[in-house]
């Protein structure tokens, strides 16, 4: 337990916002296959553009962890059912758009357009954004890893909460980065019809995430089947 009065190390305190920013940015989900898929078929700026967005989005998570923010917490818990339908339908319209992208065609004056240029970026940020923060787990996982670390009285402080904070979005921006860079490494080595290929596939994961999240609203006995399976 915090005791009263301790006073943080704001360094510390970046250090482990971003190791644990980094680990719970590394699980594979939509938004890792969205990012892989942008960086290949788009371009290195859309990949890291996609990236920004979810490290944003765990920004905010680790911001509510970090603040204590319990009504936001509360709020979550009790409308976990309908934030995940949401996301589970967000998700399954982005994969099965992603799933029938067409590829611009050399001089589309619309794919060159700068306003149209503009509106793709902020779209590239917001997509990633929102499917991070309609993920109820992430929070979840924010709340545990600062349990584990003694970090429930940074909040008492608004440096010490900022340097935590900062640390978890830089953290988490470090692994898409990585993700980005990877991925586009391996840009040169799609055809068209192998980018047409890795639509389809990153659509279908996309979706497939969707689909469990809706699944998983149905009233079945979840828990107890977890149980027997020892999860």
């Amino acid at each position: 337990m915090h005791v009263p009065g301790f006073v943080f190390n704001p360094i510390v305190l970046a250090i482990e916002g971003a190791v644990i920013g980094f680990l719970i940015a590394v699980p594979v989900g939509p938004a890792a296959a969205l990012c892989i898929r942008r960086s290949i078929t788009v371009g290195a700026v859309a990949g890291y553009l996609t990236g920004l967005g979810a490290a944003l989005g765990d920004a905010v998570f680790g911001a509510v962890a970090a603040f204590g923010l319990s009504f936001v917490e509360e709020f979550v818990a009790r409308h976990e059912g309908w934030l995940r339908g949401i996301g589970g339908v967000i998700l399954v319209a982005m994969g099965w758009t992603t799933m029938r992208h067409r590829l611009p065609t050399v001089g589309d004056p619309v794919a060159e357009d700068r306003e149209h240029m503009v509106t793709t970026h902020f779209h590239f940020t917001t997509s990633s954004f929102f499917i991070t923060v309609f993920n109820p787990l992430t929070l979840m996982a924010f709340g545990a890893a600062f349990a584990g670390r003694d970090l429930a009285g940074v909040g008492a402080s608004l440096p010490d909460a900022a340097a935590l904070v900062a640390g978890v979005f830089s953290g988490a921006l470090a692994w898409w980065a990585i993700v980005c860079t990877a991925a586009v490494s391996l840009r040169q080595h799609f055809t068209g019809k192998g980018i047409l290929w890795l639509n389809r596939i990153a659509g279908a994961v996309i979706l497939a995430f969707g689909v469990v999240a809706l699944v998983s609203l149905l009233p079945l006995p979840w828990r107890h089947w977890a149980r027997a399976l020892d999860l």
